[in-house]
């Protein structure tokens, strides 16, 4: 099984924290999508004969797309892949986009099946200082009318440790969640990406990231709040009911294939990873005139094993040793576990059986742990 990534690099406004690829000039939006159908095309075999069970449209912000677009781009994909009848078609949107005319439209003329919606915050002030274009009563209306409309595979989308929040406002913006069935959550902790206006903000002392104590307790407290409710902690910033896990963000920790599609997406064919260029204009003049837009490396035994390390230890699943000793080697797996014992007697992992986790102190400083048990080093 495979999965397909489409980046739609446009949004109306810059959010101040976010560092993924994007541009306010919407009007470049036709030759955009003309150029993204070509790309598909081109890109027909990349998957070889794989049946693509997921279709994400990530950005950016998708739902800047009308629904005929969307129609073609996912008719257009399917005249060249084979698609699963249970295909997981996910699309993110924003909370201010979804108007009871986009959200009826979507339901009865697409077969998006998923949402994910950027909410963020249900506090004003944190949505300010992000510069989200919605406001707190935006945010809980969109929620509530995508339920009106029969979606009934939510995902919402939380940020945490904003700068000035709170233990007792992470609970107010989660208790407001509550009042809804929601299926899945995703929840990240507010970072300073280089380039990006809280990080110049912070950078000059304009703004003050909160401890790690404050972080902390948090994140303990997300945890704490969402078991209560039945939710599974399936992924470092991932939290879902039973049957709800995100099948296409489960590939990407699964090292299955996915191809990426649009101007920066990244793609994975178990031996080589290619990424887009970073440029809408670049990318449409690339494509139209028949060059690549993307750059390739082919993945060394080293590259895998790192990977296998980076993406298995986010998940609730953990490292497979025996799986390390299969694909990597019986010395590989011996190192693996003699540096693991360390992190094992602080508590920030366990050990069942051929099994090796993080718990949740773990899970926060997983950036430090993984980069130290990647024994094998890149060329």
């Amino acid at each position: 099984m495979a999965g397909i990534y489409i980046h739609i690099p446009f949004c109306y406004s810059i959010c101040h924290y976010c560092d993924f690829y994007k541009v306010p000039a919407l009007g470049l939006k036709d030759a955009f999508i003309s150029a993204l159908l070509r790309e598909i095309e081109v890109r027909a075999d990349y998957l070889g004969d794989v049946a693509v069970e997921t279709i994400y449209f990530g950005g950016g912000t998708p739902s800047v797309l009308k629904v005929n677009e969307i129609n073609t781009i996912l008719n257009k994909i399917a005249l060249h892949f084979r698609i699963e009848k249970d295909c997981e078609i996910t699309l993110e949107a924003n909370p201010d986009d979804l108007t009871d005319d986009y959200l009826f439209s979507i339901r009865e003329n697409t077969v998006i099946n998923r949402l994910s919606i950027g909410i963020q915050s249900f506090h004003d002030k944190d949505l300010k200082l992000m510069n989200r274009r919605h406001n707190a009563d935006e945010a809980y209306g969109s929620i509530r009318r995508a339920i009106s409309f029969d979606f009934r595979n939510i995902s919402v989308d939380f940020i945490y440790g904003i700068p000035g929040s709170f233990v007792a406002e992470l609970e107010e913006n989660l208790d407001r969640l509550f009042d809804f069935n929601i299926q899945h959550i995703s929840a990240y902790h507010l970072t300073f990406e280089r380039g990006t206006v809280l990080y110049k903000k912070a950078e000059k002392g304009v703004i003050k990231p909160v401890n790690d104590e404050e972080s902390f307790n948090q994140f303990e407290k997300l945890i704490e709040k969402l078991r209560e409710k039945g939710f599974i902690h399936y992924e470092i910033s991932n939290w879902a009911r039973e049957g709800y896990f995100s099948r296409h963000n489960a590939n990407y920790w699964k090292r299955k294939p996915y191809l990426g599609l649009g101007p920066s997406a990244h793609s994975y064919n178990l031996i080589s990873r290619r990424w887009n260029i970073s440029n809408v204009k670049r990318y449409t003049e690339s494509i139209q005139n028949g060059c690549p837009a993307f750059e390739e490396e082919t993945l060394t035994q080293a590259d895998h094993y790192n990977e296998y390390l980076l993406t298995s230890l986010r998940t609730m699943w953990g490292a497979n040793l025996d799986e390390v000793k299969k694909n990597f080697g019986e010395l590989a797996a011996e190192k693996l576990i003699e540096k693991s014992k360390k992190y094992i007697l602080s508590g920030h992992m366990i050990r069942k059986a051929q099994m090796l986790k993080l718990t949740n102190t773990g899970y926060f400083i997983s950036d430090t742990i993984v980069s130290d048990l990647m024994e094998i080093n890149k060329k």
